[in-house]
C-alpha cells in the first residue's frame, strides 16, 4: 500500500512539475517565481488548509488544491510550494523500522529519521531514470487514529516543505 501510494504521488508530482511552467512567446518554458515570505525562497504559508474527509488541518506553503486521495481514505494536495502530497488514514500502523525496511527497495541515500511525540518521520533521496527523487514518509497518531503523510518529489525544497507540513498536521 505504501509503495503504491508513493508511486502515485511521484506520478502526480511529476505531472504537477511538468504542467506548472509558463511558456514564453517562443514556446519555451519560462522561469516562474514563488511567493516570498519576507526573505529566502520559501513560499509564504497560506494558513491552515482544511482536510474535510479527515477532520484535520495542515499548514502548507502557498495555495493548495485539495482533492481525494488516490488510494484510501484521505486527501491528495497539490501546490506550487510543495508539489503533491497524500494524507490518508493508515490501514495499519507501521513501525519506524518497517518504514525504513520498505524504503530499502528505493536504494535510499541520505536517509534521516526523526521520532515525533506521536509517530515518526523519515526522509531520503535516490536517483532514478528521471533524475533525483526526494521522499517523505510520516506517520502520526492524532486523536486515536493513525495517519500517513507522504510524497515523492523532484526537488529537495518540496521534500522539506512536505516534511514541515506533515509535522503541522492537527485537529
Amino acid at each position: 500500500m505504501i509503495r503504491a501510494s508513493l508511486f502515485a504521488i511521484a506520478l502526480a508530482s511529476l505531472t504537477m512539475v511538468a504542467g506548472c511552467g509558463k511558456k514564453d512567446e517562443s514556446g519555451t518554458a519560462a522561469k516562474t517565481t514563488e511567493k516570498s515570505g519576507g526573505g529566502g525562497d520559501k513560499a509564504a504559508p497560506a494558513g491552515p488548509t482544511k482536510l474535510p474527509k479527515l477532520g484535520l488541518q495542515i499548514d502548507v506553503p502557498g495555495k493548495a488544491e485539495v482533492g481525494d486521495a488516490i488510494m484510501g481514505e484521505g486527501h491528495m494536495l497539490q501546490g506550487e510550494g510543495f508539489g503533491a502530497m497524500q494524507i490518508e488514514v493508515a490501514e495499519k500502523k507501521v513501525s519506524l523500522q518497517e518504514a525504513k525496511d520498505s524504503a530499502e527497495m528505493y536504494g535510499p541515500k541520505d536517509l534521516k529519521e526523526e521520532t515525533l511525540a506521536d509517530g515518526y518521520a523519515i526522509t531520503y533521496s535516490n536517483t532514478g531514470s528521471m533524475g533525483k527523487n526526494f521522499f517523505v514518509d510520516v506517520q502520526r497518531d492524532i486523536d486515536g487514529k493513525t495517519y500517513h503523510c507522504s510524497t515523492t518529489g523532484s526537488e529537495e525544497k518540496q521534500q522539506q516543505a512536505v516534511l514541515a507540513a506533515c509535522k503541522s498536521l492537527k485537529k
